[in-house]
């Protein structure tokens, strides 16, 4: 079997599924499993334009992005509380960057007493979907971010890591813009949760090359702590989404022709935006502090 090192750790890879002809290898020294080869840079733009966030199946997104707003402010109030809880007020606003914002839904949640700043590649979605007026965007590569803005009391990558060929320069540049005593707050699926481990290959994650790299719990441990970050806390998150997109992401996992009719039969209808807790614990959110100076 051909085996390949892993461009994040060095360790040996071994082949583990192929997803929608793509392979996907997996380390056995970090446990990160990711896409061999790599798609090219442009492909990877490519597929985060408005269709993305507006229901195109083929790029494994959204139904709507923006009509899932009551569905975003209820899961981001829990991560809105936690960080308040970590990073209290000492005077002044408190400042963060959220990298992969979208149209800043997160950054919303938080309310009052900070300062908040976004990242987000996809300058027709922000069009389409402008952000609130009091976040400061810098629309393009997150890794072309002038560091001279920092630093941040908190920095935050729910769901961008998987997305972006070189995750650990992103990792960097992240801890580079935080102060010391910052938070730095990391969410990503858990590819060895029991969830995972059930579903197999048909894991909802499981969607490349819209997902370029999968994650283990203990593996985001171990690019934190090499970081010099200590893990304040692990929290495997409820959250919310509108029975459509739960159809919607359920054809990942079973054939789309079985899913899709309901799917549309509920599109655009009360009962399609009906709200849905879900929690599989195959998500985990890592909070971790950056030593003090």
């Amino acid at each position: 079997m051909r085996t390949s090192r892993c461009p994040l750790c060095g360790g040996e890879r071994r082949f583990h599924i192929e997803k929608f002809g793509r392979r996907i290898d997996a380390c056995a020294a970090c446990g990160t499993a990711g896409v061999e080869p790599l798609p090219s840079d442009a492909e990877i733009r490519a597929i985060y334009t408005l269709p993305y966030f507006q229901g195109d199946r083929s790029r494994y997104g959204y139904t709507d992005y923006a009509a899932e707003s009551a569905q975003h402010a209820r899961s981001f109030a829990l991560r809105a509380a936690l960080l308040e809880e970590l990073l209290p007020r000492r005077g002044g606003p408190r400042r963060v960057l959220d990298i992969g914002c979208a149209n800043g839904s997160f950054l919303a949640a938080l309310g009052p007493g900070w300062e908040k700043h976004g990242i987000e590649v996809s300058e027709d979605f922000l069009r389409a979907s402008p952000p609130p007026p009091e976040i400061r965007m810098f629309v393009g590569d997150a890794l072309d971010f002038p560091e001279d803005r920092g630093p941040f009391d908190a920095v935050t990558l729910f769901d961008v890591l998987d997305h972006v060929p070189r995750p650990l320069a992103m990792l960097d540049k992240a801890v580079r813009l935080l102060r010391p005593g910052g938070v730095l707050v990391v969410q990503q699926g858990d590819r060895m949760s029991l969830f995972a481990r059930l579903l197999g290959r048909r894991w909802h994650i499981y969607i490349p090359p819209t997902h370029l790299w999968y994650f283990t719990h203990s593996g985001l441990h171990r690019f934190l702590r090499e970081r010099g970050l200590r893990v304040a806390r692990d929290v495997f998150e409820p959250r919310w989404a509108s029975l459509s997109l739960c159809l919607f992401r359920l054809s990942y996992i079973l054939p789309s022709g079985l899913v899709d009719p309901f799917r549309r039969l509920l599109d655009d209808t009360a009962l399609g935006r009906l709200s849905v807790r879900f929690n599989f614990r195959d998500v985990v959110t890592v909070y971790a502090r950056k030593a003090d100076a």
